[in-house]
C-alpha cells in the first residue's frame, strides 16, 4: 500500500491537552494499570494520531477525554485535561458543556453512541438541533437529508424511519459519522472511523472527515491501528504500547525514521503493495497482558533490540531532536 504524507502545516496553540493521565480498572482481585502517565496535545487546526495494537490504552485515552469511561470499573487515578484553556478535568465548570459543538466522538462501535429505542430521524434531528439551532424545520430537514447522502445513503427514507438494530454494522456507522458532521464539532474524535466499511467508503468517508476539518477548521484526533490510514491524515502522531507513550513527533518523521523499535515493527508490518516487495513482515509474539508485565520495558520480550537494561527499568519518554520523543534505553 503506497503511503503519502500531507503537507498541512498546523497551528501551534493548544485546543487540548492532556497532562500525565492514569486510568486503573479495578477486578474483583486487583487493580490493573492501563493508561501510565500518559501526555498529549492537540493544536487548532491539527491532526493528531494515536496508533497501536490493540490493548495499547488507545480507546481508553479517547474515552477519558470526552468523559464517557465506566466509572466504576475504571478509575483517573491521576491527570489533568484542558480543553480550549479550561481544565474539563479534574475539576469541570458544571456550566460549561464541552461536548457536542466543542467536542464530539465517533466511537468504534456504532451502536455505542445510537439510542435503540429512537429512530434514526429522532436522532438525526436532535444532533441538527445541536449543530444549527437558529435553522427553521425545512432547512433542519435539507441538512439531515445532504448529511446521510454525503456518507453515501442512498434509499434515505428508509433509513430515517429505521430504528438501529434494523441497520447492518456498515450503515449504522455511516449513520454515527453523519450525526456527529452536522454538528461540527472543534474537536472532533474519530475511534477506528472506518471499522465495518469497505475499502471504496473508507476511502470516501475519510476524505469527507478532511473536507469537513477544512470547511469549519475542527481539529481531529485519530484512534487507530493502522499506520497507513494515519499516514494520510496525521499532522503528528503518538505511538503507545501497553498503557504508555513510547514515541511522538511529525508524521514524516516518525514514519519514514522511526525511533523505537515498536514503531519501526508496526512501519515494516505495512503491506507495500508491490510484486517485489517480497514477504510480508508479521509483527513478532503478542501484545503483553497488562496484568503481568514484563519487568522494565514491556516491549523488552519481542524486541530484536533489547539489552540487559530493558529487562530490569521502564525507559522514560524523552525529548529527542527538538520535536520527537522516545522512551528507550537505546537512547539513553
Amino acid at each position: 500500500m503506497a503511503i503519502q504524507i500531507s503537507s498541512r502545516v498546523p497551528l501551534n496553540s493548544s485546543l487540548l491537552e492532556v497532562r500525565g493521565l492514569s486510568v486503573n480498572f479495578e477486578t474483583i482481585d486487583r487493580s490493573v494499570e492501563v493508561l501510565k502517565d500518559v501526555s498529549i496535545t492537540i493544536g487548532k487546526e491539527e491532526v493528531v494520531g494515536i496508533v497501536g495494537e490493540s490493548g495499547s490504552g488507545k480507546s481508553t485515552l479517547a474515552q477519558a477525554i470526552v468523559g464517557v469511561l465506566d466509572i466504576p470499573p475504571a478509575r483517573i487515578t491521576k491527570g489533568t485535561i484542558l480543553f480550549d484553556g479550561k481544565e474539563i478535568y479534574p475539576q469541570r465548570d458544571n456550566n460549561y458543556n464541552f461536548r457536542g459543538k466543542g467536542i464530539n466522538m465517533i466511537f468504534q462501535e456504532p451502536l455505542t453512541s445510537l439510542n435503540p429505542v429512537y429512530s434514526v430521524h429522532d436522532q438525526m434531528e436532535e444532533a441538527v438541533n445541536i449543530g444549527s439551532p437558529t435553522k427553521d424545520k425545512k432547512e433542519k430537514e435539507e441538512i439531515i437529508r445532504k448529511s446521510l447522502n454525503e456518507v453515501m445513503i442512498r434509499d434515505v427514507d428508509t433509513v430515517l424511519s429505521a430504528y438501529p438494530h434494523q441497520l447492518s454494522g456498515g450503515m449504522r456507522q455511516r449513520v454515527s459519522i453523519a450525526m456527529v458532521l452536522v454538528q461540527k464539532p472543534n474537536l472532533l474524535i474519530l475511534d477506528e472511523p472506518t471499522t465495518g466499511l469497505d475499502l471504496i467508503i473508507q476511502r470516501k468517508i475519510i476524505n469527507l472527515i478532511m473536507n469537513l476539518k477544512r470547511e469549519v477548521f475542527s481539529s481531529i484526533l485519530l484512534i487507530t491501528h493502522d499506520l497507513a490510514v494515519a499516514a494520510n491524515m496525521c499532522d503528528r502522531i503518538y505511538v503507545m504500547y501497553a498503557g504508555r507513550t513510547v514515541e511522538s513527533g511529525k508524521m514524516a518523521d516518525v514514519l519514514h525514521s522511526p525511533l523505537h523499535p515498536y514503531t519501526a515493527m508496526l512501519r515494516n508490518s505495512i503491506p507495500e503493495g508491490y510484486s517485489s516487495s517480497g514477504e510480508l513482515k508479521v509483527s513478532s509474539g503478542s501484545p503483553p497482558d497488562l496484568r503481568h508485565l514484563p519487568k522494565g520495558c514491556a516491549f523488552n520480550t519481542r524486541c530484536p533490540k533489547a539489552m540487559d537494561i530493558c529487562k530490569e527499568k521502564v525507559p522514560e519518554l524523552k525529548v529527542r531532536d527538538g520535536s520527537r520523543e522516545v522512551a528507550c534505553w537505546l537512547y539513553d
